[in-house]
């Protein structure tokens, strides 16, 4: 069986995902692609390991007996792979990270590109999800280092900042918000609100911050809620409502006229990124050399 069999991989995503659409497009393969590995699988062992229940697809009783082992066998791989490398000091092998949706698209394509120039051998897998899913995949062990923003109530997991964002009030360039000097509490009441998911760092901070200003988050009229930075942006560009966003998601969006800032009273709103890992010292090379590479990375200031 080659080293981390890519077959022991795809069952395992369908298992978790109980979907062959999903785990077809985690591993980048069409959905019949995916099924026919599976049954190859079936064949060659001449036993079902997967059945349908309703949308979702399950393991049957052998089918979980051969998911356990396959996940045992391909962290075992891993471990290997790991132990090899870091005898031999060979930077070269999976780096897994899990990011906030900002973080991935506006900060990490340039810290990925310099450091694929310099680590050629290194495969980044990369999980973008919120905050609290981030935290559950380092406690889980599927990955060597988290990017977040916002709390992290495990005590367990250490955290590095890398890089200040700045939290920004948006609005269409034709809301009449944009003719005022500043906007009250009472504007943001009024208002309709284009919202980042629940879960996701960005909104719990603005959730305090709407707490700060004597407003309860409830009282606000949330017209849509999203998890993509971009798409949010463009919804408030249409004139749908207005937003709280990062100041690195609206770069292009300013530079354009597209959208305008909104001035809000008192200080400007300033939130970390922050590094998060569940070790003091990653296991791997891989981990240990990307996490010094990120701390010592210089960001640019979007404007």
């Amino acid at each position: 069986m080659p080293m981390e069999d890519h077959r022991l991989k795809a069952f395992s995503l369908v298992v978790e995902m109980k979907s062959f659409s999903k785990a077809a497009e985690a591993k980048f393969m069409t959905q019949s692609a995916m099924s026919h590995l599976i049954k190859n699988l079936e064949d060659e062992l001449e036993v079902r390991l997967l059945s349908r229940k309703g949308k979702n697809v399950i393991p049957t009783p052998a089918g979980r007996i051969f998911y356990e082992h396959a996940k045992k066998i391909l962290e075992d791989y891993k471990t290997m792979g790991n132990d090899i490398y870091n005898l031999v000091k060979k930077v070269k092998g999976p780096l897994y990270i899990g990011a906030s949706t900002t973080v991935a698209t506006y900060l990490l394509p340039q810290v990925f590109y310099d450091f694929a120039k310099s680590y050629p051998e290194v495969r980044i897998h990369l999980s973008v999800s919120n905050t609290e899913k981030i935290i559950n995949e380092l406690q889980q062990g599927k990955i060597d280092i988290g990017i977040v923003e916002g709390n992290v109530k495990d005590r367990r997991i250490i955290l590095e900042e890398i890089a200040e964002d700045e939290i920004v009030l948006i609005a269409s360039d034709d809301n009449p918000l944009t003719k005022e000097k500043h906007v009250t509490p009472h504007d943001l009441i009024s208002q309709p609100f284009i919202m980042p998911e629940a879960g996701s760092g960005i909104r719990e901070f603005i959730d305090d911050f709407l707490r700060m200003m004597k407003i309860d988050p409830q009282e606000i009229n949330v017209l849509m809620t999203l998890g993509d930075p971009e798409l949010l942006v463009h919804m408030v560009q249409s004139g749908l409502g207005i937003s709280f966003v990062s100041k690195w998601s609206i770069f292009r969006a300013i530079k354009d006229g597209a959208i305008k800032l909104l001035t809000m009273p008192g200080k400007r709103l300033y939130r970390k990124f922050y590094l998060a890992r569940f070790d003091k010292e990653p296991s791997s090379m891989v981990a240990r050399t990307f996490l010094e590479f990120l701390k010592g990375y210089r960001f640019f200031i979007p404007f």
